[in-house]
């Protein structure tokens, strides 16, 4: 059984690569645009085994995949790198068509699109990391993992699939900033956090003049003996007592 599974993969895989090149129909000597391929099921031993095995049995003919040969490799969802270096905030995604437009199934085979870097001037640059090399679902390549590790400016992000290649609009990426500790100073202001507002300590007012009627938070005493004297003298004038 997995003599016969290998075997009508690599099959398959031999063709699809033929038609997806437009080498088919020289392989073979006569005209073929297209072909439809269905996909061997996969062997015990293989880790999709048990989607298939658990998938549900119907009537229906199994599903063939279109092969026919590639015109373009589209990127339908742009890479969006971050302001700074890391993951990207959005995955590329990529499909293949024929020159209809049509979705060629290059799952089918065993060819993988990479993504790689260039610079402003077209040169190839490194800082891309995750799964740059993958197989294709059908005819969309789905990265899922890719990080810009470096910065630079109007950088570019390429995809080739052998003969075919996309590119994505320019990108700038900034390194990690450094994150500085406030210093203190030795001012008496203090900060309320939440509300904004500050408050500072201070000593109490108290007039230049000597005033006892001042602002002076403090009385004395003798303040007190003359406020006395200053009403006694304020009751008996005029020969009217009033105290």
């Amino acid at each position: 059984m997995m003599m016969t599974f290998t075997l009508l993969k690599s099959i398959a895989d031999d063709l699809g690569q033929a038609a997806i090149s437009g080498n088919l129909s020289q392989s073979i000597g006569f005209n073929v645009s297209s072909m439809g391929v269905i996909p061997p099921p996969p062997s015990s031993s293989d880790p999709s085994w048990n989607e298939e095995a658990t998938a549900e049995v119907t009537r229906e003919e199994p599903k063939t995949s279109y092969v026919s040969s590639v015109s373009s490799m589209l990127l339908m969802v742009e890479p969006i790198a971050g302001e700074f270096v890391g993951p990207l905030y959005q995955q590329p995604r990529l499909m293949a068509v024929d020159e209809k437009g049509d979705c060629v199934s290059v799952g089918v085979t065993t060819l993988t699109v990479t993504a790689s870097l260039k610079d402003s001037g077209g040169n190839s640059v490194g800082g891309l990391e995750g799964n740059t090399t993958i197989l294709f679902s059908t005819c969309w390549a789905n990265f899922t993992d890719l990080s810009i590790l470096n910065s630079g400016e109007n950088l570019t992000m390429v995809f080739t699939l052998k003969d075919w290649g996309a590119q994505s609009r320019s990108f700038s990426v900034k390194s990690t900033p450094t994150t500085q500790t406030p210093t203190t100073g030795g001012n008496t202001t203090e900060s309320t956090g939440s509300t904004g507002s500050t408050s500072s300590t201070s000593e109490p007012q108290t007039t230049t003049d000597g005033s006892i009627f001042g602002s002076s938070t403090m009385v004395t005493p003798s303040s007190l003996c003359l406020i006395s004297v200053i009403y006694a003298i304020a009751c008996c004038s005029d020969g009217i007592s009033v105290c």
